[in-house]
């Protein structure tokens, strides 16, 4: 694999000479210092890549394969470089340049080198730095999501990358708490949340690939038998409940004020440790920035696994000490912050709290929007994008279930843009329009448990999950088939006699009644305003309309909010002087200095 093989090519030898210069220039002087120091031979990012194909040996910098070398142990010389000053900065604990190389060197490596292959083996690297196995694990953990980004992965590699993840939490949860100080391990912020969250990714996409069983081939179904306990939801479940106990998270947090005693209790009871956090708020582990953020990353990861599972009363139980109303941790790094609104307001979305969902999905909606200049930057925009897409769509379905007036009109008109064919149709009761955006919203539901091995020829899916959440859902569109068309009858009248209402309808007088009791009981339900998420007070839904009978009329009462022209005008005019003032420079120099002037 290293390097490409010769029957990737055609004919003879094959010189590609690598652009390091635009390389080195478009990273500046930000790139670690080796990037940038040249050598007495043209090494590194000036080397040139040659390829034989009749002998299938690849130079990388002058050095080329012997030919008792094996592809796969060979290791490019900018790559040592690299892989040295890696393991120099974690052994220094430099959190900072870490930081760095993971978010931006490390993926122009890969663009530059392994866009279409896997790095090089850990086997291949572990000489370099004398088989240091902290750096190995962490090594692995970035081979291995490498592979799962831009390759399929085979089994072996699942189950390597599986028991991979098990050294680095057996890792973590076997640290002494005298010996905390002295741990060779400090990492940034988005390097912690994406261990945990590639972890949970990774189950995902194994119970989804297990349940394919006609595209397996003997073996593996031999092998899924045997090693039927990897990937299971009861081990990542304690795996991410003992990173809460072990971190002290949430005694923490009550103890910093950020949620209530009785908010960390909840959290704890549900990772099956009642009792515990007021003992842990001032321990070790508590204290350290890694233990810290990885609990608090684990919070949110139980409430992934639970959504996932479809248990959303038990995922937003786990993330009780998270209160959306502040600025909490999860804001640190960006794919967090829209994991937990993307998850909580699924959640509530599923439990019918449309306001509570319509609010958590326009917040973080809006929070995009605004930073969207700065997060294009990000490596994981693509993934912020595809989320951004969900939740847009997420919230169309809470707006047709559950009309507001109290939305940002930014956000309506971004609706209309992406889904102003699938609202009409929803708004007008089409369960397929329901049915198309929650397959493309939804997350991707797994089964706790594993197919039936032995019976390859079950007409079973690893769509059985989602087809049950999908029908849970539509139970509930069918209840409101009829009431966006009462909404909208109402609306015409400030008062209407039942039996007219009825006659609109094409309903007897019996059954308009109960389509509208069925009107005021939708849009009663319980709304969030602060704390736990799923605390909250019954109240009426903040609707367009309220209504009561009586003496068989039905009196209309609009909540309707009157729209502020005069903001939308201001907004106009500072809009066009701004393109005035762009397009005024251009024009002079079009024209000409002379006719300008």
């Amino acid at each position: 694999r290293y390097p490409p093989h010769a029957s990737h090519h055609t004919c003879g030898t094959v010189r590609v000479t690598m652009d390091y210069d635009d390389f080195d220039a478009q990273a500046g002087s930000h790139l670690p210092a080796f990037h940038l120091t040249p050598t007495t031979v043209v090494h590194g990012f000036d080397a040139a890549i040659e390829v034989d194909s009749s002998a299938g040996v690849g130079v990388y910098g002058g050095g080329a394969l012997d030919d008792s070398d094996s592809p796969d142990m060979y290791v490019p010389e900018v790559i040592q470089k690299f892989v040295l000053y890696f393991h120099k900065q974690i052994q220094d604990r430099n959190v900072a340049e870490i930081h760095f190389i993971y978010e931006n060197t490390f993926n122009k490596l890969t663009d530059r080198f392994f866009k279409s292959s896997p790095w090089p083996s850990a086997d291949a690297v572990a000489p370099l730095v004398d088989e240091d196995p902290v750096f190995m694990m962490l090594y692995k953990e970035l081979y291995y999501r490498h592979i799962y980004a831009k390759l399929q992965p085979t089994l072996d590699q699942r189950f390597e990358s599986w028991e991979n993840y098990g050294v680095i939490f057996d890792f973590l949860l076997t640290q002494p708490a005298s010996a905390l100080a002295e741990t060779p391990l400090a990492l940034p912020d988005q390097w912690v949340w994406d261990i945990v969250d590639e972890y949970i990714y990774q189950f995902q996409d194994f119970c989804r690939w297990r349940s394919r069983l006609k595209t397996k081939t003997v073996d593996e179904v031999e092998q899924l038998k045997e090693n039927g306990q990897l990937y299971s939801a009861v081990t990542v479940l304690r795996t991410l409940r003992q990173l809460v106990t072990r971190s002290g998270i949430t005694g923490s947090l009550a103890a910093e004020g950020a949620c209530s005693q009785e908010s960390a209790d909840a959290t704890a009871a549900v990772a099956g440790m009642p009792g515990a956090t007021r003992s842990d708020a001032d321990g070790a582990f508590a204290k350290s920035p890694l233990y810290r953020m990885l609990g608090y990353f684990a919070l949110v990861g139980q409430l992934r696994v639970h959504c996932l599972l479809g248990d959303y009363r038990t995922a937003l139980r786990c993330v009780a000490c998270v209160d959306l109303a502040k600025r909490g941790l999860f804001t640190r790094v960006t794919a967090c912050h829209i994991a937990v609104c993307y998850y909580v307001g699924w959640c509530y979305l599923m439990i019918r709290r449309y306001v509570d969902a319509t609010r958590t999905f326009s917040s973080v909606l809006i929070f995009l929007s605004r930073t969207k200049a700065y997060l294009s930057r990000s490596s994981n925009y693509d993934a912020i994008l595809k989320k951004n897409e969900q939740m847009h769509g997420a919230l169309a379905i809470c707006l047709c279930l559950c009309p507001q007036p109290a939305v940002d009109d930014n956000l309506v008109s971004a609706l209309n843009d992406k889904f102003a064919d699938k609202i009409a149709r929803m708004q007008r009761g089409d369960e397929s329009a329901f049915e198309d955006v929650f397959s493309f919203a939804c997350p991707k539901f797994v089964a706790p448990c594993a197919p039936n091995y032995d019976d390859a020829a079950a007409e079973y899916s690893f769509h059985e999950a989602y087809r049950l959440q999908l029908r849970l859902f539509l139970g509930e569109v069918r209840q409101q088939a009829l009431l966006p068309t009462l909404r909208s009858y109402l609306k015409l009248y400030s008062a209407i006699d039942t039996a007219k209402l009825a006659s609109f309808l094409d309903l007897p007088p019996g059954a308009c009644h109960a389509q509208l009791q069925a009107l005021k009981h939708k849009s009663h339900a319980k709304i969030w305003s602060g704390g736990e998420p799923l605390s909250g007070s019954p109240a009426s839904s903040p609707t367009e309309l309220n209504f009561f009978v009586a003496s068989d009329v039905v009196h209309v009462i609009s909540n309707a909010v009157t729209k502020r022209y005069s903001d939308y005008f201001t907004r106009q005019s500072i809009k066009f002087e701004e393109m005035m003032a762009a397009l005024t420079p251009q024009a002079k120099a079009h024209v000409g200095p002379k006719a300008a002037a």
